[in-house]
């Protein structure tokens, strides 16, 4: 005997209401349903349609065993079950992160002993504090680190067994706050949602690495472990790493990055990380890209980028010549870097996320100048300072041009929040603080003339945190006269001091730039009243030291060294290093040398100009004494620092080979010495920063080209041969020979070329 339940009509036309009214049915052949049905599409059926005489029903075919009953599921019966899933999904997964934490913990201490960090001391973490000004006591995974700054939970099994550092209360990686004020079958009402309507077996809670795979795209030496269950959100930006990940490089890149704090403002763009990706306040995902590109530097579970080998030449400045001599993939930070790269330049030709481009081509520049790319680092820099300019952020009102113009003073809405405007005021700082630093190694323009930029200093870091409204009378400009000499007790720190010492670096360029063209044309700032020469033969004779604008560059800067205010004369405290305050104390010393250096002559003890730039280059040693004697990290110092060693470096081997070529067995101990040391701290912040390597290696070669091989050959030097040449492309049509007969790299040249004579007046 059929079953009520079995015999039911089975026509898709009557599917629904015979499951609805299974207990009604006839059991009849034909139902009185089809019939009914049949009935009424022959009466109201268009003309020309054919339809079956009699009706068609269907019924399924008696079975041996009754199945179970069809019953209809309730939506609060679905949510029901679909809440007993997930908590049996997420007992599972908690069963599964206890013993992977427990493996974890017992991997952990052999592997963070090759972390560059592990060597410091305790008391690095208020380092960390005092220089970036953000305390990340409240970031999990930082607060309980190892005294370093760096989290020993979560970071040795992030690759391929990573947990993340923040607590998701039980919900695995689900972001229910687009949910508030709802109740429970609410929320799981808008995981539905999110999820489809595919039934609860077809959600994509699968086994997902934290890692990357090698095979893919993303290819960064990471393994994939199929033990990790994470849920994947389908909305969660292309190209970057999983949720877990990306967060964990953020929040490496504001605890060790020295811009991050004045480049963001950093509890905000944490708090929008934890928005869901389709939220409009959810970061831009080019600025993650770059943020991870550089976060990865500080993390030991991913793989750094290979240095460049030893045959490669150190002053090479196109850095694709060295990718296409490797033949390697992409490490992860160079993907990510292109992707940021990719999409701004998309951005910025459809017109879109303006200010945010600047932002990200400032951490491109960091980057590119971190890994010694010095093309990009020069490209990327000057686009920086020139997307800046329509923007807005190089003048602030009421400092706009006087005539009418078609297009507004800006092309970016004015800042609705004081946070916002210091934010992109501190953006147009560190873009102009680059492009300036990177500038004083080359003889190259500049991007934008400081007479061109009528903007406010920034604030003092306390203020910004907390978006503390400061108006412009009780702030300085950039064009105030006494900006360099005097400072204002209520707002200074060392983030200004660092702007005013660049502001210096970029007078002092200037001066170099200009002085041949401004001679020619007998321009009084440069000419000297005593003995200007009058022809070229008299050019020998000719004193730059007593020009006026010479003159008033080298008293400004010592004016400025003598100004800093008392509570911040220096930059160690303690086992505490202020890095803004360390190269701000660098930049005077580097621009005497950068004034002087061009005129000096170490072999006469009677000239000027280089007793000026010895004595500047021991007080750069002197600085790198004072913190070599810390357990800082000297990679965190920034950039910048790193170039005013190398520099000084190079000021003392000048002044070894005069007192080689002279015979001085009391100087040549002590400059060998100061060397030494100079290149063991190059090679020390090497470890991490590929730029340090590179000045390390281009101190190596001027030393063997200016002292020959008695003295190179007495040091651990790692020198590339100088008779080599290496093929860039399989047909060797491109070769890269280096030129040994250079005195110099690809900076500064040391002699003062030839000053060209003055027209004669008729």
């Amino acid at each position: 005997m059929v079953s009520i339940s079995q015999s039911l009509c089975r026509s898709p036309r009557k599917l629904l209401y015979n499951i609805y009214l299974d207990v009604h049915s006839d059991a009849q052949r034909p139902c009185s349903t089809c019939v009914r049905s049949h009935s009424y599409a022959v009466a109201h059926a268009p003309a020309g349609v054919e339809l079956p005489p009699h009706p068609e029903c269907t019924f399924d075919e008696a079975v041996s065993e009754s199945p179970p009953v069809e019953t209809t599921e309730t939506p609060k019966s679905r949510f029901e079950r679909l809440e007993s899933r997930i908590n049996e999904l997420e007992s599972l997964l908690r069963e599964k992160d206890r013993a992977l934490n427990t493996f974890a913990s017992d991997q952990s201490q052999p592997q963070m002993q090759h972390h560059p960090f592990a060597s410091s001391s305790n008391a690095h973490t208020p380092n960390l504090v005092h220089s970036n000004g953000f305390n990340f006591d409240g970031i999990p995974g930082f607060a309980n680190g190892n005294g370093n700054g760096i989290p020993t939970n979560g970071i040795s099994n992030m690759y391929p067994n990573y947990t993340s550092s923040k607590p998701q209360n039980g919900t695995n990686g689900m972001d229910y706050t687009q949910f508030p004020n709802a109740s429970g079958l609410d929320n799981l009402a808008g995981v539905a949602s999110l999820l489809g309507n595919a039934p609860l077996s077809e959600a994509h809670i699968d086994s997902v690495s934290a890692g990357l795979n090698q095979d893919t795209s993303m290819s960064g030496g990471f393994q994939s472990n199929g033990s990790n269950l994470d849920i994947v959100f389908a909305s969660w930006p292309v190209n970057l790493p999983s949720r877990e990940v990306t967060r964990h490089l953020v929040e490496a890149y504001f605890a060790f990055h020295l811009h991050a704090v004045r480049l963001f403002h950093g509890p905000s763009f944490l708090a929008s990380l934890d928005l869901h990706p389709t939220d409009p306040r959810f970061p831009w995902s080019a600025i993650l890209h770059a943020m991870c590109a550089i976060g990865s530097l500080y993390v030991a579970s991913i793989p750094p980028t290979p240095a460049p080998p030893p045959e490669y030449p150190a002053h090479e400045v196109f850095g694709a010549r060295l990718r296409t001599l490797q033949r390697r993939p992409d490490s992860f930070a160079e993907q990510q870097a292109k992707f940021a790269k990719e999409q701004a330049e998309i951005a910025l030709d459809l017109g879109h996320h303006k200010f945010q481009c600047v932002q990200v081509t400032v951490m491109l520049t960091w980057f590119y100048w971190c890994h010694g790319r010095w093309s990009e680092a020069f490209l990327s820099a000057a686009q920086g300072l020139r997307v800046a300019v329509p923007c807005g952020l190089n003048v602030c009102p009421p400092f706009h041009t006087i005539a009418e113009t078609l297009r507004p003073p800006a092309i970016i809405p004015p800042a609705k929040t004081v946070m916002e405007d210091e934010v992109r005021r501190n953006t147009f700082w560190l873009a102009y603080a680059m492009e300036r630093q990177m500038g004083t190694g080359n003889g190259w323009a500049l991007s934008l003339d400081d007479q061109d930029i009528c903007q406010l200093l920034p604030l003092r870091g306390d203020q910004f945190e907390q978006g503390i409204l400061v108006y412009p009378s009780e702030r300085q400009w950039s064009h105030d006269r006494d900006l360099l000499t005097t400072h204002k007790d209520e707002q200074i720190d060392s983030f200004i001091l660092y702007v005013k010492a660049t502001i210096i670096l970029s007078r002092v360029k200037s001066f170099n730039l200009r002085f041949k063209g401004k001679h020619y044309v007998g321009d009084a700032s440069v000419v000297s009243p005593n003995n200007s020469p009058a022809s070229a033969d008299q050019q020998e004779i000719f004193d730059i030291k007593d020009a006026p604008a010479f003159q008033e560059l080298d008293k400004m800067i010592n004016a400025f060294r003598t100004s800093f205010p008392a509570h911040l004369k220096s930059p160690i405290i303690g086992q505490s290093v202020d890095p803004y305050l360390y190269t701000a104390s660098l930049i005077p010393h580097l621009g005497l040398i950068l004034l002087n250096e061009p005129h000096a002559r170490p072999g006469e003890a009677t000239c000027v100009h280089a007793d000026r730039i010895l004595r500047a280059a021991r007080a750069i040693v002197d600085l790198m004494y004072n913190i070599a004697s810390t357990s800082y990290d000297v990679s965190l110092l920034g950039l910048h620092s790193i170039m005013c060693w190398f520099m000084s470096g190079r000021v003392l081997i000048r002044f070894l080979k005069a007192a080689m070529q002279a015979n001085s067995d009391a100087q040549i101990p002590q400059l060998q010495a100061e060397i030494v040391f100079i290149r063991s701290m190059l090679m020390k912040a090497a470890e991490r920063i590929t730029l340090a390597q590179r000045y390390q290696r281009m101190l190596d070669e001027y030393l063997f080209n200016s002292t020959g091989q008695t003295f190179a050959d007495s040091l651990p030097i790692s020198r590339f041969s100088t008779e080599c040449t290496i093929s860039l492309e399989e047909d060797s049509t491109s070769t890269m020979v280096p030129d040994t007969s250079r005195a110099t790299d690809v900076f500064m040249q040391y002699r003062a070329p030839p000053i060209p004579a003055r027209p004669t007046r008729r």
